[in-house]
Order: C-alpha cells, then sequence, then structure tokens
C-alpha cells in the first residue's frame, strides 16, 4: 500500500449508527478503535487486524486514555486531521451546564 494507513476512533461502536460507521472505516482500509461501554460485547464487531474494541463511557477520562493507549498498540500512531460529527436528534452539552443562582422573576 502506497499510502499511510489512517486510524478512526469511532464512540457508540457497538451497534446502530456507530457499527455501521465502524464497518464504512474499515471498508475505505482504515483501521478503527471502536469503544462503548459494552463494545466486546458486541455481535455487530469482530475484533480483527484493522479492528480493535475497547469497552468503556467515552465520558470517563479513563476511557480515552484507553483509546489512545490502543491506538498507539495497535496501529503505530495517533495523528489527528479533524473532527467529525454526525448530525442527531440527541443532543449533548459540549460544556457542563451549571445551575444558575441569578433567577429572574
Amino acid at each position: 500500500m502506497g499510502r499511510e494507513q489512517k486510524t478512526a476512533i469511532v464512540t457508540g461502536a457497538s451497534q446502530g449508527i456507530g457499527a455501521g460507521v465502524v464497518q464504512a472505516f474499515l471498508a475505505r482500509g482504515y483501521n478503527v478503535v471502536g469503544t462503548s461501554r459494552e463494545a466486546t460485547k458486541s455481535k455487530q464487531l469482530a475484533a480483527s487486524a484493522h479492528l480493535v474494541v475497547v469497552d468503556g463511557d467515552i465520558g470517563e477520562f479513563e476511557t480515552a486514555r484507553h483509546l489512545a493507549d490502543a491506538a498507539l498498540k495497535n496501529f503505530g500512531s495517533i495523528r489527528s486531521s479533524g473532527t467529525w460529527r454526525l448530525r442527531t436528534t440527541c443532543f449533548q452539552p459540549i460544556l457542563p451546564i451549571e445551575p444558575s443562582s441569578d433567577r429572574n422573576g
């Protein structure tokens, strides 16, 4: 292969859209590190030479560290060329929302 193989990290990878994204990256020749709370129990993911699955909650620092470690150990490097976001009907705040003590009314 004449080009450098890229690695994708996919969260929510154990089922549904996340599992579909994993399969799409694999079909395009990427290495993939997939995670979800029970990724290793997923019937839609099978670890291979190009796919590593990691159990964990991506909201936890430890999970992020395990993902980075898995990518480095199995695929040699992590290079970020951008972040892709899927639009969904579920929204999660990027920053924690603190209750305000300043109430109008």
